[in-house]
């Protein structure tokens, strides 16, 4: 599947059910710096690639904390429900953030 080919928006919403998409298919839609519309995917999120979860919430803003640029607005992107970032590619961050999931990561 071609990057342009994936949706970019799916128009989610709280208590929809998403499968998070292959690593094949997610490695498709990143730039040369692993990001997508300037939002990274974390080597943390490769775990859940295949599974099942419902939609916590829409995600439309988040802050910067580690270039403190101040908050930053994002379009077509959610949290999904039990996942938190375990730190393990952050140096063991104990965290437990909340991970940012693009809309065509999901299907």
């Amino acid at each position: 599947m071609t990057r342009s080919t994936i949706p970019h928006s799916l128009q989610l919403r709280a208590g929809d059910w998403v499968e998070v998409r292959s690593k094949e298919e997610i490695l498709s839609t990143l730039d040369k710096d692993g990001r997508l519309e300037q939002m990274p995917f974390m080597p943390e999120m490769f775990q859940h690639c295949g599974k099942r979860f419902r939609v916590r919430s829409r995600a439309h803003k988040t802050c910067d904390t580690v270039d403190k640029t101040g908050g930053r607005w994002m379009r077509d992107a959610v949290h999904l429900d039990e996942i938190r970032c375990d730190g393990s590619a952050h140096g063991g961050c104990g965290a437990l953030c909340l991970v940012f999931w693009k809309e065509a990561w999901l299907k």
